[in-house]
This record gives C-alpha cells, structure tokens and sequence, in this order.
C-alpha cells in the first residue's frame, strides 16, 4: 500500500466512474480523450493506494468489486 498521507486524484476518480460505465478500459480512456496506458496507471496507483482491486476483469468486460461499487457511490 502506499504512504497513507498520500491521496487520490480527482482524474483518478473519473477514470474510475468512465470505467465503471463504459465497461471497458479502452472505451473509457477514448472518452476521456487519453490514452489506455494511462487509464491502467491510474487504476493501478488507485488500487495500490487503496489496498484493494476495485475492478474484476474478465471476457466480457470489467465490473465493479464490491470495495469499488463503495468508493463510486461516496
């Protein structure tokens, strides 16, 4: 886990919510007009700052774990 003074950003957080509505990394970053790598180092320092996945992956898409459904509704 990171340095716990340490926060996540607002852009963290609507990376989080494209994703979770569009269903997919790519469609997320191509709606926020940036690109897929930078979608994944988001989520990545997002998750590594949390302690916890808040995206389960699998062929059909991504979906929201029950830690992630919790940090989009605050």
């Amino acid at each position: 886990m990171g340095d716990p003074g340490e926060r996540f950003t607002e852009d963290a957080l609507r990376i989080l919510r494209a994703i979770a509505s569009e269903g997919s990394f790519k469609k997320a970053a191509d709606s926020l007009y940036v690109t897929q790598p930078a979608v994944s180092a988001q989520i990545k320092r997002l998750q590594q700052l949390l302690g916890c996945e808040v995206f389960d992956r699998s062929a059909q898409g991504v979906a929201l774990t029950p830690q992630g459904e919790k940090i989009v509704a605050h």
